[in-house]
Formats: C-alpha cells, sequence, structure tokens
C-alpha cells in the first residue's frame, strides 16, 4: 500500500545516510475504510487526498517534506486514514514530495538537502 511521511529535514537526512528510519512513524494512506466512505472517488484523487493529508502535517521550522512509501497493508489504522509503522528502509521510498506537493525522485534527495540547508 502506498503511504505518506510527514518527515522533518532532520529525518530525511537520516534516511539518506543511514539507509533507514527507525519507528515507530506516522503516515497516511488511503486505507479500505476511508475508501468505503466514498466508493465514487478515483484511485488518482485519493492519492492526491493522502498527500495532502501528510503535507497539513508540515509545520515548524524543521517542517521538511512528505515522504511517499509502501508498507504493509496490515499496517494498524489509527484515524482518518493514519496509522503507525515501524521501522523503514529507504528502499521501501519511491519519492519526495515537498510542503506544494512537488515530486523529487529518490535519485534526486541528495540535491534537495543540500538546497534545503542553504536556504535556512
Amino acid at each position: 500500500m502506498r503511504a505518506y511521511l510527514p518527515l522533518t529535514w532532520a529525518q530525511l537526512r537520516t534516511l539518506e545516510t543511514a539507509g533507514r528510519l527507525d519507528g515507530p512513524l506516522r503516515a497516511c494512506a488511503v486505507d479500505p475504510a476511508w475508501r468505503a466512505g466514498s466508493p465514487e472517488v478515483d484511485e488518482e484523487q485519493w492519492e492526491f487526498e493522502a498527500q495532502s493529508c501528510a503535507a497539513q502535517e508540515l509545520t515548524g521550522p524543521d517542517a521538511g517534506v512528505v515522504l511517499a512509501v509502501d508498507v504493509e497493508e496490515s499496517a494498524a489504522p489509527l484515524a482518518d486514514g493514519w496509522f503507525t509503522t515501524g521501522a523503514l528502509e529507504r528502499a521501501q521510498s519511491s519519492a519526495v514530495l515537498t510542503a506544494d506537493l512537488a515530486w523529487y525522485g529518490m535519485q534526486e534527495v541528495a540535491a534537495l538537502l543540500v538546497e534545503a540547508q542553504d536556504q535556512s
């Protein structure tokens, strides 16, 4: 299942250098219960909703980015699409989204981190 994790810049830096993040981590995804509430919504709209949900958590001076990852479907749901996941390997990550939902591939993370550091 595709999920979106709001990360601080420090967490993204750790993921890039260590290749993993220890859990628990909060993530937002479109789970079956969320889909059941609006079955007429298409997959693209669901993904946008989950991305936006995670992006709303990006607040404060080290607000960071949203990380798109693939996680086990069995992750325990919290509420409104939020759930907690355990440790995360970089290989599970497919993209990074900025607060305005601009997409960056994982191969662009190092440059994105340098850019973020230059702006702070």
